[in-house]
């Protein structure tokens, strides 16, 4: 079985868990006042919640996803919220939109599973000059995380274990967080037009993800993380979680 097929097995069962609902809220894109008369591209529609809020937001909203049951879910989730999307089953390395078709393409943990070096290059291709690209990633960056990552459950680049002793990761195992040399990568291709940064602090929190499993813990920890980054803002360089943004020149 290949890495593509063992991503979209777990995850057609990982968006079954999914409830169809009302939803509320915003994207935010630095940058971007608001999405009316934009064409919005989410890679990766999971759970279907964002294409549904960029459409809310007035954006002409195209979807994709490797997993069935979140294509499904999209399209269940915008009917429900009574929104257009335009959501299709597309691997992220192959996609089929036309040369310069979109304004903005947006994605939440979706660059760690992918090979950059190639959707670096799609993610350029259907971008019109002058578009951006924006990804909420994990990050590799920080040394503790990194450390204990490879020692409990491997290096990247290959299969990794799902459990170690008592403690049992997230995700699949093909993915690693965001790597420097995946980001490098991602600004070759769009002539270093890219732009790294930490909006928020996330740090205590992962290693309730990542060890204690416990709601609570975690509740605690992620009020402890928004305040130690409200009150030091330069320790937010130690983040767990980064923004990428990527723009496509102008071209005259």
């Amino acid at each position: 079985m290949s890495i593509w097929d063992r991503e979209k097995q777990f995850y057609d069962e990982e968006w079954k868990k999914v409830q169809i609902h009302k939803i509320t809220g915003k994207i935010t894109i630095p940058g971007i006042e608001n999405f009316e008369g934009k064409r919005v591209l989410i890679c990766s529609c999971g759970t279907g919640v964002e294409p549904v809020l960029a459409a809310k937001q007035g954006a002409e909203t195209y979807a994709f996803d490797i997993s069935d049951t979140a294509v499904k879910n999209t399209r269940e989730m915008a009917r429900y919220n009574h929104v257009l999307i335009h959501a299709d089953v597309m691997d992220f390395h192959r996609l089929s939109y036309e040369d310069n078709f979109f304004d903005i393409l947006y994605g939440s943990a979706i660059l760690h599973h992918i090979d950059c070096e190639i959707v670096g290059k799609e993610i350029y291709r259907v971008l019109r000059p002058g578009g951006i690209a924006f990804f909420r990633e994990n990050s590799d960056r920080v040394l503790l995380f990194r450390f204990l990552r490879r020692l409990l459950f491997g290096k990247p680049g290959g299969y990794q274990r799902r459990r170690f002793l008592f403690i049992k990761r997230r995700g699949t195992t093909d993915e690693y967080p965001l790597t420097e040399k995946e980001i490098s990568t991602l600004s070759e291709i769009f002539d270093g037009n890219i732009k790294v940064y930490n909006e928020r602090f996330y740090f205590l929190f992962h290693l309730n993800a990542l060890i204690f499993r416990n709601p609570k813990i975690g509740k605690i920890l992620w009020s402890l993380d928004s305040s130690i980054g409200d009150s030091f803002p330069s320790v937010k360089k130690y983040s767990f979680w980064q923004e990428i943004l990527l723009k496509k020149p102008n071209f005259h």
